[in-house]
C-alpha cells in the first residue's frame, strides 16, 4: 500500500474512533439526568432524642422560633425545665456578650414563655418544643451579633446537639436571647400547650 493511501486509512480510522468517543459523551450529557438519591435518616443521638430548628418567625425587630425535640428512641424520655444553648459564631467558637435568659427577659410578651417548667413526657416519636426570642434592634456602630449555630442539651447533662437554624440568630447589639421551657407539642394545631 501508497504511503498516503495508508495514511488515509489510518486517519479515516481515527477519525471513527474519535466520532465514537463524541457520540457517547454526547449521549452521556445529553441523556436522562440520573435519578436522585434517596435522603439518608440522620441517626438518632445515642441519649435518644433529636433537636431540631423551626422557621426563624420575624416581625419588625422581633424574631421567634421553636426548638423541636423529637423522642427518636426506644423508650420513654422525660425532660422538665429549659434547654441548655451554646451560641456558636461562624468557625464554631462560643459567643461572648449574649445572655440568655430563662423566659422573656423582657424582650417581649409571649405566651407560655413565663411559665413555670413542668415535666414533659414524650414517648417514641413525639415531640415537645421550647420558643426562642429576640429582637435584632442595633444601637451604634458597635458589632451586632450573629449566631449562626447552636449547641442544645435537651437536659443537664444530655448529649449536646449542633443546630443550625436558617439564617442564623441575627441578636442585633441588644445582648439577650429569651428561652421558653420545654413544652408538649401537640399534633391538631402544631403549636405547644
Amino acid at each position: 500500500m501508497r504511503r498516503s493511501v495508508r495514511d488515509g486509512v489510518l486517519c479515516a480510522g481515527a477519525g471513527l474512533v474519535v466520532g465514537a468517543v463524541i457520540w457517547n459523551v454526547t449521549t452521556a450529557a445529553y441523556g436522562d439526568p440520573p435519578e436522585a438519591p434517596e435522603p439518608t435518616a440522620v441517626a438518632c443521638p445515642r441519649d435518644g432524642v433529636r433537636v431540631t430548628p423551626g422557621p426563624v418567625d420575624a416581625a419588625l425587630g422581633l424574631r421567634a422560633m421553636n426548638l423541636v425535640l423529637e423522642n427518636c428512641g426506644t423508650r420513654t424520655y422525660r425532660v422538665k425545665g429549659y434547654p441548655g444553648l451554646r451560641l456558636l459564631d461562624r468557625d464554631q467558637q462560643t459567643v461572648t456578650g449574649i445572655s440568655v435568659i430563662h423566659g422573656s427577659g423582657g424582650i417581649a410578651t409571649v405566651t407560655g414563655f413565663d411559665e413555670p417548667p413542668k415535666t414533659v413526657t414524650l414517648a417514641p416519636g413525639e415531640t415537645a418544643s421550647a420558643g426562642l426570642v429576640w429582637r435584632n434592634t442595633t444601637t451604634g456602630f458597635d458589632g451586632a451579633a450573629y449566631v449562626p449555630y447552636l449547641t442544645v442539651e435537651a437536659k443537664p447533662g444530655g448529649f449536646p446537639g449542633l443546630v443550625a437554624p436558617d439564617g442564623g440568630l441575627d441578636l442585633g447589639t441588644t445582648g439577650k436571647l429569651g428561652v421558653g421551657p420545654w413544652r408538649t407539642t401537640t399534633a391538631d394545631d402544631g403549636g405547644t400547650r
